[in-house]
């Protein structure tokens, strides 16, 4: 490498101030993602927590209702007096309020923060070009 000459490019100011507009919003891009990122794994975990909730409550219910059919006296009823019950829709049974709970954000982190504070830095240093 010593024996190399070094190879010099010339680049205009206003390449050159693009090419930083460029650099900046590609990092601002990228800060971006990072924050939806983070946002979707928070999201993610807050929804297995809830589906572990949901499945304990099932599983507990489920365990009561058998629980519950067991002080119930079994009998079995000959055919002739057994009623031919009409079928149902199964829509019907199975309808359920599609109601979606609200979930409560965590609060921001100072990684948060930190991503806040180096957008707003790179949004002024983008607005600064733009003025040149």
């Amino acid at each position: 490498m010593e024996g190399e000459n070094p190879v010099y490019l010339k680049v205009g100011y206003y390449e050159s101030l693009g090419a930083k507009r460029e650099v900046l919003s590609s990092e601002a891009s990228l800060l971006n993602l990072i924050k939806i990122m983070r946002r979707y794994n928070s999201l993610k975990k807050e929804e297995l927590r809830i589906r572990a909730s949901i499945y304990k409550t099932i599983k507990e219910l489920n365990s009561k209702v058998r629980e519950t059919k067991s002080y119930f006296p079994f009998f079995e009823i000959p055919e002739k007096f057994k009623k031919k019950e009409p079928r149902v829709k199964k829509e019907s049974v199975h309808k359920v309020d599609k109601k979606i709970p609200q979930i409560q954000l965590p609060p921001q982190k100072k990684q948060d923060i930190h991503l806040e504070s180096e957008l707003m830095d790179i949004q002024n240093r983008l607005r600064e070009i733009e003025r040149l």
